[in-house]
């Protein structure tokens, strides 16, 4: 599978960003969509503890101008956590146990991937973004139809996360440490029917949350590998998306 030069109309991400979508309800749930609206290629998007960010609305408009109907729901219903709080150990074990954990996102997940099929997606991926990465892929483990997802500097990954899987898988990385785990891994997906179209990629070189709020996107470093990361989250779903 390739994964360079897919799509040559990336635009470069800017600092100062005004988001493009639309925020509405799903339910009883604030949710924030972009894209086309009855698109056949939808992606149902998990933000990071710190929750909504300009930073994370550019990178779905950006795959929303691609061609793909984004959704990213409010998971946190306004509540993020701080930057004080992941240093609370106490905090962070009440947030994996109740509102972190994949039961507390499960039906928020199975209604927007329903949501995003009646709108007239026949293909859904999920994307994931730091703690949202580690949900992301405990819903590539849980749930039926998804044709892939993919998961940026993912948290709280383990080795146990990966024999489950059930669709093709794209990781970023962030450091030495989890890219040694993530390589055995994928050494176990690339044993799965699937296997061919899962990709590993390093992202060791910049900052954790760089494609998030920790981003600081007026470093032409890290702008360069945000954009990097987008390509290959569009070449990505565009490959197992039909068109």
């Amino acid at each position: 599978m390739s994964f360079s030069g897919a799509f040559s109309n990336i635009p470069p991400v800017v600092a100062s960003y005004t988001a493009k979508g639309e925020h509405g309800k799903l339910g009883d749930i604030d949710c924030y969509f972009t894209g086309k609206k009855g698109s056949k290629r939808g992606i149902f998007v998990n933000y990071d503890a710190f929750r909504y960010h300009p930073n994370v609305f550019q990178i779905c408009d950006i795959l929303g101008s691609l061609g793909f109907y984004v959704l990213v729901p409010d998971l946190f219903r306004g509540k993020p956590l701080t930057v004080d709080d992941l240093g609370n150990p106490k905090i962070m074990e009440e947030f994996m146990g109740n509102r972190g954990s994949w039961k507390a996102s499960k039906a928020y997940y199975i209604q927007g991937i329903d949501y995003l099929r009646n709108s007239g997606a026949t293909s859904v991926g999920i994307l994931g973004f730091c703690w949202g990465g580690k949900v992301a892929l405990t819903g590539l483990q849980e749930l039926d139809g998804l044709v892939g997802g993919a998961i940026v500097h993912p948290a709280m990954v383990t080795s146990d996360d990966f024999g489950k899987v059930k669709a093709p898988l794209l990781a970023m990385p962030f450091n030495d440490k989890d890219m040694e785990m993530f390589k055995r891994g994928f050494a176990e997906l690339k044993t799965k029917p699937f296997g061919a179209q899962c990709r590993l990629e390093s992202f060791v070189d910049v900052v954790y949350g760089f494609c998030g709020p920790r981003g600081d996107w007026t470093d032409p470093t890290i702008a360069k590998r945000v954009n990097d990361a987008i390509q290959l989250l569009a070449t990505f779903f565009n490959n197992i998306m039909p068109n």
